[in-house]
């Protein structure tokens, strides 16, 4: 009996382990990749440029993402295009006020990229 009693408790012990790592690298990964959307929004409204890390990876899985390599202008689109969207469907702003004008600077930046983008 008391090995049942030490076989669940270590059990249980090991399933809390497992799901504890589970929910602090979820929202490790959540936190970077939205950390990564705001840096870039900020980078191109500033600099008027794709972040420097779109210029050389493409976007895609992270096998495409370590591969250093030069993308073309139709991939740094996609991406801004991505970014667009993200903003359009995130929750993390103070207002509806401020996300629009985020929304229309990086619409403004779009369209400017579509005649004068070199890459």
């Amino acid at each position: 009996m008391d090995f049942l009693f030490f076989f669940v408790v270590a059990s249980l012990g090991g399933a809390a382990l497992v799901a504890s790592v589970i929910v602090r690298s979820t929202d490790r990964a959540a936190h970077k990749a939205i950390t990564s959307y705001f840096k870039a929004s900020e980078f191109i409204l500033e600099h008027h440029r794709p972040p420097p890390e779109w210029i050389m990876t493409a976007p895609g899985g992270w096998l495409r993402a370590r591969s250093i390599r030069p993308v073309g202008k139709n991939d740094v689109m996609a991406r801004l295009d991505d970014l667009i969207d993200f903003f359009e469907n995130c929750s993390f702003f103070e207002d509806e006020f401020a996300r629009e004008q985020l929304l229309l600077k990086l619409r403004q930046e779009r369209e400017d990229w579509g005649s004068k983008l070199q890459v």
